[in-house]
């Protein structure tokens, strides 16, 4: 059964507070390099923001701060997958917080629309924890790991747009560049 995004969110409230440092994973100890790996990527955004003015003091802030959600997550989804650990709601907490400051981030630096680059990432999320729901590792791991992949594309999107680059377009990525 699918679980109302309100619900949802009020189980995410739970355990960012009740459930601070235990897993949610009902298999237990089980890795995804895809779920859990995937999380060392938030670091790109950071490198975006960096590679346009490193000498910037807020540059180097984004690093750090992009930088500390890759250990995070890392920690949390891969390294301590399925057991309890401190690292679990320092992640949740991270995470949202990050979330939060980067729709935050392109309200204020380029528009009200693209506050909508959440919607991927966040519908990804949605799944993943509807997959722990029904117990289902596999499905999990997928969007577990598209929730990373879309948060960081996102992310690095916006701030790549709000430094006068031309964003993730095809083009560009079809060279590899930001």
């Amino acid at each position: 059964m699918v679980r109302s995004f309100l619900a949802t969110a009020r189980a995410h409230l739970h355990n960012m507070t009740v459930n601070f440092g235990r897993t949610c994973m009902p298999w237990g100890p089980k890795r995804s390099l895809f779920a859990g790996g995937t999380g060392a990527l938030f670091v790109v955004p950071g490198l975006v923001m960096f590679a346009h003015d490193p000498g910037a003091p807020h540059a180097a802030a984004y690093l750090a701060a992009f930088a500390a959600q890759a250990v995070f997550s890392v920690m949390s989804d891969y390294v301590m997958t399925g057991r309890n650990s401190v690292w679990h709601g320092v992640d949740r907490w991270y995470a949202s917080g990050m979330t939060v400051f980067m729709m935050w981030f392109a309200h204020s630096a380029l528009s009200p629309a693209h506050v909508f680059l959440a919607a991927p990432p966040l519908f990804c999320l949605y799944k993943s924890k509807d997959a722990i729901l029904r117990n289902d590792f596999n499905t999990f791991a997928r969007w577990h790991g598209w929730w990373h992949v879309t948060a960081v594309a996102a992310a690095s999107h916006c701030i790549d747009l709000a430094n006068g680059g031309g964003g993730l377009g095809a083009r560009a990525v079809g060279r590899l560049e930001l």
